[in-house]
């Protein structure tokens, strides 16, 4: 992994790859490109690889992900830099988003807290997220973060932090009587906070790429690193 990590330059993506999970990486022959797989969350016994991330230039990143295409299994996900040229199919257009300092501050961070009633973020996620990228009960998920008022989940968010020193935040979600109260922004901000005064030197999310709502909420709280990707399964003539 430092091997990794210094043809990256420390890339925040690169090391937030969940770190008991990373699997096998390579390099192109030029050392410009890199791919680097990450296991289940889970371990099956098995050691089952579940995605690709190869980032480089796009004249080398598409030779690099076929050429080590046969040593993957069938249908795992490869994420890409956008506009690279590499055929695939289910193509998800999203953003990386990372920030290294504290956000300003939010109206609403001193209602937020810890959250343990999972039942009750269950019920939140399902009204207003179903296509979320992570649920109670997630191995990935440390704890959840909530906000309420008169004892109602109004707002969540999962930590998942997978690696010393790279914060990372995933499915955030406000319920749908709360909007336009900033609730989001609060929430976020208040985990950024916890993340970085526990020891992390960077906070990380991703972000579907039509969501222009959410982009911009996070250049407001200081998420200064943005980088479009793509998700998908490459295509057997590719």
């Amino acid at each position: 992994m430092a091997d990794v990590l210094a043809l990256t330059g420390g890339d925040p993506l690169v090391r937030g790859v969940r770190g008991g999970s990373r699997g096998p990486a390579w390099r192109s022959a030029s050392g410009r490109a890199v791919a680097l797989t990450g296991y289940d969350a889970v371990h099956d016994g098995q050691g089952r690889v579940r995605s690709l991330l190869a980032l480089g230039p796009p004249d080398e990143t598409p030779a690099l992900v076929l050429a080590v295409r046969d040593r993957l299994p069938d249908g795992i996900r490869v994420i890409v830099p956008r506009g690279t040229p590499l055929a695939m199919a289910e193509p998800t257009g999203w953003h990386f988003r990372a920030a290294f300092g504290a956000p300003p501050p939010q109206p609403w961070e001193a209602a937020a807290g810890w959250e343990e009633d999972e039942e009750a973020i269950t019920e939140l996620l399902t009204l207003v997220s179903p296509a979320t990228s992570a649920w109670p009960g997630d191995a990935k998920v440390r704890r959840w973060a909530g906000i309420r008022e008169d004892g109602r989940l109004l707002a969540c968010l999962a930590d998942t932090t997978a690696v010393a020193g790279v914060g990372h935040i995933s499915a955030i979600a406000v319920h749908t009587d709360a909007r336009g109260r900033a609730l989001g922004p609060s929430i976020t901000a208040w985990a950024m906070r916890r993340m970085l005064a526990a020891g992390a030197d960077v906070v990380t999310l991703g972000v579907y790429a039509d969501n222009a709502v959410a982009l911009r909420m996070y250049d407001r709280l200081g998420f200064t690193v943005d980088r479009a990707m793509t998700s998908g399964i490459v295509k057997e003539n590719a």
